[in-house]
């Protein structure tokens, strides 16, 4: 099988039928090594035999080891499997990976493993577009806490979940991450125990004029997550309990729906977004992430806060244009800020 050419082998995924319901089809290339396609239309990649070990965390997240079936009722085999998304070029992805595996010898006396490290290179740039990096997930958990809370105060009056959805602006590329009347919050999310935050811009933490001439009252909420063994939250089981809440009545399930839309938006422009009803199972989004720190809800226009801005720059030669920095802000900054009570403070935001 070491001369099967990857237009031979594309060409045969690309007619690999997507089967009905939980089974898969197979197709077997050597002893340890196949491609799966499921219901859902995604490719699988199978390594027969004990767990891969990858040395890139990218990888890991979408290595799941285990027994699976090729159909159902058939005979289960033990593999790590990689999972590609459904899109027509992903079968030429699955293809690529595949005669790189033959080539490097799986069927062969060095084995699977050392065939995998040496085409793990080739694995890592071929999915890294297939799902969200781990800076993307946790910033969309950071959103998604904020947006959670404020919707948990809306408990039972579902006419006024799509105004607090609407809140939400993250989802799109170049806006607020949340914009609630005169009240704006931008958030930031850090893997560090404390509020330790990169900025893409000066316009992050400057204030716009609204509408009605009045300027923009700007906070910063800052969430610590990291990865967790045994506590926490996963990426789908956050994104389930918001629709959950959003389909609390029967006839206002569209809004659940767009939720569901708006999140597979987020970080689009940086590959494929997270598509909650086909990806909620992918071993790549089965990390839990738990906080390091308490939220804290920082106001912006306290002097205290020690903000880079464009009048102390005018004394140096550094242009903002294109100015990237990090920020490392105390747990207590001044006597009321952080807010004492984050979660009341949104409450109060969207109840104005």
């Amino acid at each position: 099988m070491r001369d099967l050419h990857f237009e031979t082998l594309r060409d045969d995924l690309e007619r690999l039928s997507v089967p009905d319901g939980q089974t898969r089809n197979l197709r077997w290339l050597v002893t340890p090594l196949a491609i799966g396609r499921t219901g859902s239309g995604d490719y699988e990649i199978f390594i027969r035999g004990p767990a891969i070990n990858a040395a890139s965390s990218l990888v890991r997240r979408h290595i799941q080891h285990g027994d699976w079936r090729p159909q159902e009722g058939g005979h289960p085999f033990s593999a790590s499997r990689i999972v590609l998304p459904a899109a027509p070029h992903f079968a030429s992805i699955a293809a690529l990976i595949s005669i790189e595996l033959l080539r490097a010898g799986i069927a062969e006396s060095r084995g699977a493993q050392s065939a995998f490290t040496d085409v793990e290179p080739i694995i890592e740039m071929a999915i890294r577009r297939g799902a969200l990096s781990d800076e993307v997930v946790i910033g969309l958990i950071g959103e998604l806490t904020v947006l959670r809370q404020i919707l948990l105060a809306r408990g039972g009056e579902p006419a006024k979940m799509l105004r607090c959805l609407n809140f939400w602006q993250g989802w799109q590329e170049g806006g607020r991450d949340f914009r609630i009347g005169d009240h704006v919050i931008e958030v930031k999310t850090t893997q560090a125990t404390g509020s330790i935050h990169q900025f893409s811009g000066l316009h992050q933490l400057e204030p716009s004029a609204l509408p009605s001439g009045a300027m923009e009252q700007m906070h910063l909420m800052s969430i610590g997550l990291s990865a967790s063994n045994s506590v926490g939250e996963t990426l789908p089981s956050m994104v389930s309990s918001i629709a959950k809440l959003l389909s609390v009545d029967s006839m206002k399930t569209e809004v659940a729906d767009e939720f569901i839309r708006r999140v597979e938006m987020y970080g689009t422009i940086s590959g494929s977004g997270y598509a909650h009803e086909r990806m909620q199972a992918w071993s790549v989004y089965a990390t839990r992430y738990a906080h390091t720190f308490v939220p804290r809800l920082y106001r912006l226009d306290d002097p205290a806060m020690l903000t880079l801005t464009r009048d102390t720059l005018a004394q140096t030669f550094v242009l903002a244009e294109g100015l990237t920095f990090t920020m490392h802000i105390p747990e207590r900054v001044s006597a009321f800020n952080p807010v004492p009570n984050w979660d009341a403070e949104l409450e109060a935001m969207a109840s104005a």
